[in-house]
């Protein structure tokens, strides 16, 4: 999909009254949201602020994708949106100036009722009827939301492929070196967007090839177990046993979400020293 002076002409464009100036750099981080909501249009008319008609003056998004696939631009891609809020990802503190933010239409978790329906976030009573007729769920616990087991709606195939599509193009448009959830970034610890539902796997994919290019990607745990295998069951290497917060490692190679890495020097050299961490607390070295 192309993309040009900052806009993707395929698809439906209309500025949000709530952005930014436009930018210096470009955008190296793309944020991947739910909408918490089911109707596409009045989210899109939502996160647009007055230039939807809406009361709506603190929240935007560069693209919004309806769950039939059908996609809204309301942000050129030089200009700040407000989709990240407080955040943090590696070295960068506040995201919203140097990413992109996708809002997918989906409600969220809906919680169990304990009459074997769900209350979604409006809350309205969804039957697992109706449920599967919006297209289905999964069934999963979240530490963010409490201690049950909630209903997490399933995203048709059409809206991801949409998605696929417009990220591949990102990739290929702008220096992007990481594609993230807001709730791996929420600096509140409440965020849950998009959601276990969603095929994070897919879109991360496609930046296999630009990760693999990375010089060195950064601890972002306050302190990272550093194992002998691919797993938790694997004992710690020690010493050090544990790698701080900001310390840059060199990716070797990678297996079922961990990462075997060669921690650096502060001159960017490798030592001796091998390992396996877990790779969801490791990020692409990324500067704003």
């Amino acid at each position: 999909m192309e993309i040009s002076n900052h806009k993707m002409p395929a698809i439906w464009y209309r500025q949000s009254s709530n952005i930014g100036a436009v930018r210096e750099k470009l955008p190296v981080v793309i944020v991947l949201h739910y909408t918490t909501g089911w109707n596409g249009k009045a989210s899109r008319d939502w996160l647009m602020g007055t230039a939807g008609g809406s009361e709506n003056r603190s929240s935007s998004a560069h693209v919004v994708i309806d769950r039939d696939g059908t996609a809204w631009q309301i942000a050129a891609f030089n200009r700040t949106a407000w989709h990240a809020g407080p955040s943090r990802y590696g070295e960068i503190e506040g995201l919203n100036h140097v990413s992109i933010g996708i809002e997918f239409v989906n409600p969220g978790w809906l919680r169990p009722n304990g009459l074997g329906d769900f209350i979604d976030p409006y809350g309205r009573r969804m039957t697992e009827k109706a449920l599967e007729a919006a297209g289905g769920y999964m069934l999963s616990p979240h530490p963010r939301v409490g201690g049950e087991t909630y209903a997490w709606p399933l995203f048709p195939e059409a809206q991801i492929d949409m998605g696929l599509s417009i990220v591949q193009s990102l990739v290929a448009a702008y220096p992007v070196r990481a594609i993230v959830s807001h709730e791996e970034i929420d600096t509140r610890g409440w965020k849950t967007d998009p959601g276990p539902a969603f095929p994070f796997d897919r879109f991360r994919a496609m930046l296999g090839e630009v990760n693999d290019r990375e010089e060195s990607q950064v601890v972002t745990a306050g302190r990272l177990n550093l194992r002998g295998g691919p797993g938790t069951a694997y004992e710690k290497i020690v010493p050090p046993g544990t790698l701080l917060k900001g310390t840059r490692v060199k990716i070797l190679k990678r297996d079922s979400g961990w990462a075997y890495v060669a921690p650096e020097d502060g001159n960017g050299r490798e030592g001796d020293l091998r390992g396996w961490v877990n790779g969801a607390y490791i990020a692409p070295a990324v500067t704003a």
